[in-house]
């Protein structure tokens, strides 16, 4: 998708998901998740309550995952940070929605939604 959302139909998330977005740079489809999933600066507590992990790439969701565990990161380059491993929300209604509106002017990649 392009960077321009005018067309696109904006998130409307169900109030029982917990959503954390976080945004992606431009990535290859295979690629997607493990740029999804680690080295975030994210409060562990937080990102377990977490029921989808939304893909956010120019403004929209390009995919949603179902994180079934959070850790702290092994990697040296990243300590501190955290990661997920999840599952692909295969009949998730979200992908294609614009999510602009809850990030707003904001720097920060990460957004909760419901949380």
């Amino acid at each position: 998708m392009t960077g321009n959302n005018m067309n696109q139909e904006a998130l409307i998330p169900n109030p029982e998901d917990r959503i954390m977005c976080v945004k992606v740079g431009k990535v290859k489809r295979e690629n997607l998740y493990e740029m999804t999933r680690k080295y975030w600066k994210v409060d562990i507590t937080r990102a377990r309550k977490a029921t989808h992990v939304l893909a956010i790439v120019n403004g929209i969701v390009e995919e949603v995952y179902n994180p079934v565990d959070w850790k702290y990161t092994e990697d040296p380059q990243h300590i501190g940070r955290c990661e997920f491993l999840g599952v692909e929300d295969e009949h998730t209604t979200y992908i294609g929605k614009d999510v602009s509106a809850f990030y707003g002017k904001s720097q920060n990649p990460v957004k909760y939604i419901n949380m």
